[in-house]
C-alpha cells in the first residue's frame, strides 16, 4: 500500500480530506466518483461469484 500511495503521490483518503478541507472541488468529486464506484462494485458482485452468505435465523 506504501509504494501504491508513493506512485499516487499521496492516499486516496487524503485527496478527498484535503480536498473538502481546501474547499476545491475535486474533493467532492472524488466522494461523488467512490461512491458511484462503490454502488457498482456491490452490484457486481453476483456476476462473479461473491454473494454474501447469510447464517440461519434460531428462534
Amino acid at each position: 500500500m506504501g509504494y501504491g500511495a508513493r506512485l499516487a503521490y499521496g492516499c486516496n483518503i487524503g485527496a478527498f480530506f484535503s480536498g473538502v478541507a481546501s474547499t476545491g472541488l475535486h474533493g467532492w468529486l472524488w466522494i461523488a466518483c467512490a461512491l458511484l464506484g462503490v454502488w457498482i462494485g456491490v452490484r457486481l458482485r453476483p456476476l462473479f461469484g461473491l454473494e454474501v452468505e447469510r447464517p440461519a435465523a434460531t428462534a
